[in-house]
């Protein structure tokens, strides 16, 4: 059993029940005390549990990481205009990578570019592409995932490896002065790979993220453009513009269309 799988099982445990013990996760999951320390260390790096005597416990003002679809339902027109901007961006015939993130979604879904090649682990955006005739999807398979709706696994990273793409669109949970930030290690992996794989690397995130914190960074050297739909934290903004990666703004676009379309 993979940790990620192990962790959403003590998670789920601990949900109910409110603590859990070394011993309680060595017989709930048949493994070591050694395993089961290391899994506690994994869940309090993440902040969605406190060490206590002997095991972990929910802390008492606790913001666990919100699921894949009551994420959907946040800040739903900022992800609809970062989206329209980002699918704006993919031309006919490219291959794109999708990543698995609710602005990514909105990208997908707002998609007017013909006979693309979709490459994705998101089991939204494939429903999302699915319907469409004119476009090829490319899945990249492994284990399901169902709270976070993706497939996951090694053998996603092996899939990535034997591709080339023009685009990528990653989401991200946070974005701070130093890089993009993720709950999971795995994130990362899968993100630096997508990078590797494609010609442009483009992040998709609203607002809300400047000021979130996570636990494992993406560098900024692997992004190209940035695509948000408020303005950039200035001290943010300043080592984007030091890393030559475009910044997108929605409301600078939104102003630029309306003084032309005054104008005119």
């Amino acid at each position: 059993m993979y940790q990620e799988e192990r962790l959403l099982k003590i998670l789920d445990y601990v949900n109910k029940n409110n603590v859990m013990s070394v011993m309680d996760i060595c017989s709930l999951l048949d493994v070591s005390r050694d395993t089961a320390r290391r899994d506690i260390v994994k869940l309090v790096q993440e902040g969605v549990v406190i060490r206590t005597h002997g095991g972990v416990a929910l802390p008492q003002l606790q913001k666990e990481i919100a699921s894949y679809q009551e994420r959907l339902i946040d800040e739903t027109d900022s992800k609809r205009k970062i989206g329209q901007l980002a699918a704006n961006l993919v031309q006919d015939r490219e291959t794109v990578i999708f990543d698995v993130s609710t602005t990514v979604q909105s990208v997908a879904e707002q998609i007017t570019a013909k006979n693309i090649t979709a490459i994705t682990h998101s089991i939204d955006i494939l429903g999302i592409l699915s319907g469409r005739e004119d476009l090829q999807v490319y899945v990249l398979g492994g284990y399901l995932h169902t709270k976070n709706r993706l497939l996951y696994g090694p053998s996603v990273i092996d899939k990535l490896r034997e591709l080339r793409a023009d685009k990528a669109f990653i989401g991200a949970t946070a974005i701070r002065a130093d890089g993009l930030y993720f709950p999971y290690e795995d994130d990362v992996t899968v993100k630096k790979e997508m990078a590797r794989r494609s010609d442009q690397l483009i992040a998709v995130a609203d607002f809300t993220k400047f000021s979130t914190n996570s636990v494992y960074r993406l560098d900024f050297d692997f992004v190209d453009i940035l695509i948000t739909d408020q303005e950039v934290p200035i001290e943010i903004r300043e080592v984007l513009h030091h890393k030559n990666i475009t910044i997108i703004q929605c409301e600078e676009q939104d102003n630029y269309e309306e003084e032309n379309n005054y104008d005119s």
